[in-house]
């Protein structure tokens, strides 16, 4: 190696040692409680929700106001030329004394509105909640990923040490050599796909919380095994908590509300009023009061009341089919849950055996290898082999988290 190369290298590794700092230093750890706080804090989907439930108050509140007393102040000037100028000033009220309970139907559908508002709300927070649980599992998982790339790459260095060692010493052949070279290579392009990865997952993870985590590093692990509920106790709680069918079961009872809405279109009314007016071209200006009641009967609208009605009796259908619809979806997704949380939790073990036999074949091929007995093929398997269990059960603890993260969202309320 000539001067120039050598320096070359070295700030290389100079650079590479400093960026590592840098991101050593800025890199902070985060657990799944704060990564939700803070997901419920900033998240924009939560603020959409808030907002939503915030208008549907609102709009309660109009209907609630729409028969109250109502005033009116009013006030005029003229003047012509060759003329005195004339003025006016009026104040007038009314109230409406009767809609024959249509006001009341009104207040009474809109608070079912704002309580399927409230209920989409919720699922808004469980949805969310549930993305950053799959966010974050994802998370720890390509850093357990990446944890045992870079671990690989430590071994495969070691063993291609022993493979000049012993080449050097004339005990093995070149290929040896040759063999451990290329897997160390193949090593390090593993590690640098795991750390493309574990950004990718940081990525991820910003965005189901709402806020930039960069250098996040998980710290809270893995759940372990627990008692879920059987089949027919989990149904029934899915279909009694659920917020998505809570708000179409309200928004059926709204529907049937609405056709009743549609039949009072035509309904009689009696409201009062009342007014004072000054008007005149001096003073004292005159006064004129008046006060009247007004009953009010509709006596054919040219069938525009039996279209709403129909209009509504339709959309009330169609809500009703929408729920029905919803049930069945809900005891689909109940029973793929509870398949998936089982499989996942099957093949934990599973996966934990597999990964002592493949140490334990890994240390008698590594000896093998060192007692000058085996080959460096038998070795290189096994560790690829024993790098590979890992691997699977890292991903089996990974979808067990996120299978019984789904099944919480599928019951409609989180596991305490």
């Amino acid at each position: 190696m000539n001067k120039r190369t050598f320096s070359t290298t070295a700030l290389a590794l100079l650079s590479v040692l400093l960026l590592s700092g840098t991101l050593f230093a800025e890199e902070r750890t985060i657990s799944l409680e704060e990564c939700l706080a803070l997901a419920e804090a900033n998240h924009p989907a939560l603020e959409e929700a808030r907002a939503a439930l915030a208008g549907q108050q609102a709009r309660l509140g109009q209907v609630r106001v729409s028969n109250a007393l109502k005033g009116n102040l009013s006030a005029s000037g003229s003047r012509n030329s060759g003329s005195d100028g004339t003025y006016s000033t009026s104040f007038s009220v009314s109230k409406l004394l009767s809609d024959s309970g249509k006001n009341a139907l009104e207040r009474k559908s809109q608070g079912l509105s704002v309580d399927a508002a409230s209920e989409s709300q919720r699922e808004t927070v469980l949805s969310v909640r549930t993305g950053v649980k799959d966010a974050y599992y994802g998370l720890l998982l390509a850093s357990r990923k990446r944890d045992q790339a870079e671990s690989a790459v430590k071994t495969y260095q070691r063993h291609l040490d022993k493979a000049r060692g012993f080449y050097d010493a004339g005990v093995k052949a070149r290929f040896d050599v040759t063999k451990a070279e290329v897997d160390l290579s193949n090593a390090r392009i593993d590690l640098v796909s795991a750390e493309s990865s574990l950004e990718t997952a940081r990525a991820a993870l910003s965005r189901a919380v709402g806020v930039p985590l960069d250098h996040a590093h998980p710290v809270s692990d893995f759940l372990a095994p627990r008692d879920i509920p059987e089949e027919n106790f989990a149904l029934e709680q899915a279909l009694e908590n659920r917020p998505d069918i809570r708000s179409s079961r309200l928004k059926s009872q709204a529907g049937k509300l609405g056709i009743s809405i549609a039949a009072k279109s035509n309904a009689a009314t009696i409201s009062v009023t009342g007014s004072a007016k000054l008007s005149g071209t001096g003073l004292p200006p005159d006064d004129d009061y008046s006060v009247g009641i007004t009953l009010s009967v509709p006596v054919f609208d040219g069938g525009l009341t039996d279209y709403k009605i129909a209009e509504a009796r339709a959309s009330a259908d169609g809500l009703d089919a929408s729920l029905k619809k919803l049930e069945q979806t809900i005891r689909y997704e109940v029973r793929s849950a509870l398949l998936s949380v089982r499989e996942a939790e099957a093949r934990i073990p599973a996966a934990g055996l597999l990964v002592r036999q493949a140490e334990e074949n890994l240390t008698l091929a590594e000896g093998r290898y060192e007692m000058g007995v085996g080959n460096v093929l038998e070795v290189a398997d096994a560790l690829l082999a024993f790098n590979s269990a890992r691997v699977s059960h890292f991903q089996a603890l990974h979808d067990y988290s996120k299978a019984l993260s789904d099944l919480e969202q599928t019951l409609g309320g989180e596991f305490k």
